[in-house]
């Protein structure tokens, strides 16, 4: 994932003429379930990914639906 490096900026904004951008890319970490000392998923890692995957389908489904 591209962004802008911040830091550069705030530091380089006060330069005369411009300050200075550059784009760094990050990685994105993978999502990864909740799990316990045994390598089981909590219970209430099971919640969370049913309500993110019900109000994904949500989202997706309104959507849908007005547009």
């Amino acid at each position: 994932m591209l962004k802008f490096d911040l830091n550069t900026y705030n530091l380089t904004k006060d330069l005369p003429g411009s300050p200075t951008l550059i784009v760094v890319e990050e990685d994105v970490p993978e999502i990864q379930m909740i799990v316990d000392e045994n390598g089981k998923p909590t219970r209430g890692g099971l919640i969370g990914y049913t309500l993110a995957y019900v109000l994904m389908a949500g989202f997706v489904g309104a959507m849908y639906y007005f547009l």
